[in-house]
């Protein structure tokens, strides 16, 4: 068994050289987010700042001033554009470097106006890559459907951490850092709700596979749930290939009688 330290409202973890997790844990909903700063001299990157719910936002605005003066935040990259990850944007807008730059995929941006963003979003498209002022290069893979259209996720080529947004997220309640014995149920109940095509999945999947044979994955950083260490990303890998998801229109296709063959 991996052996899995808690995290907590204010203390920032360093996971890797410049890479910080501010986790917030909903333990009312068995439900985390985890946003991420990312440090690269004097510059700084938040990746998915989060909720705007106030004591949501306040646990990440203290975490990232345990790191940083927001200031150094040169940009802001989100995901995809789900509230709980993103609807922090315009209140970090105020603190950040004037000039921060927004960056989301190009169907995500449609939705992203309506947080209220004082500033343009940047699309991004797959492949698509931003090199820090200190050569810290992150690159955008897009995985369409897991599970908003313009969803994607992030490789730091430095650290080879894997920001797999809602890939390999988990329900659980118990603020572990690391991936324990009961994730891969955890898994299972997220995805299996929260994604509706399994054809979506196995492309992502593969992406993440070749991603690994050419560059090499030292762990897999998911927005919910727990981070995925470098010798337990095969089996993550296989418990995914098994998943079966879209269980919901299966249920209520069942109650009706509806045949969708």
């Amino acid at each position: 068994m991996i052996e899995s330290p808690h995290y907590n409202s204010n203390d920032p973890i360093e996971i890797a050289p410049g890479v910080f997790h501010l986790g917030v844990q909903d333990a009312r909903h068995s439900f985390s987010n985890i946003p991420y700063l990312i440090v690269d001299g004097d510059e700084a990157l938040i990746l998915d700042p989060g909720s705007a719910k106030p004591e949501f936002y306040a646990t990440v605005l203290r975490k990232v001033q345990a790191v940083v003066d927001p200031k150094q935040i040169k940009y802001m990259v989100v995901q995809h554009q789900d509230p709980d990850l993103c609807a922090a944007l315009p209140l970090f807008e105020k603190l950040v470097d004037p000039d921060v730059k927004i960056l989301a995929p190009l169907e995500a941006q449609v939705l992203l106006q309506h947080y209220g963003c004082q500033h343009d979003v940047y699309p991004l498209d797959d492949g698509d890559t931003l090199t820090m002022k200190h050569g810290r290069t992150l690159s955008f893979i897009m995985v369409p459907y897991c599970h908003f259209v313009g969803n994607m996720i992030t490789y730091d080529a430095r650290t080879k951490l894997l920001f797999s947004s809602d890939v390999f997220g988990g329900f659980t309640g118990k603020s572990l850092l690391y991936a324990d014995d009961d994730y891969p149920f955890q898994l299972k109940v997220f995805l299996g709700q929260y994604l509706g095509s399994k054809r979506a999945l196995e492309y992502a999947l593969k992406r993440i596979e070749l991603l690994d044979k050419t560059d090499g994955i030292e762990m897999i950083c998911p927005q919910h749930g727990c981070l995925i260490k470098k010798e337990q990303i095969p089996m993550y890998l296989e418990a995914g290939h098994q998943l079966e998801v879209g269980g919901e229109v299966e249920m209520l296709a069942k109650k009706y009688a509806i045949c969708l063959d």
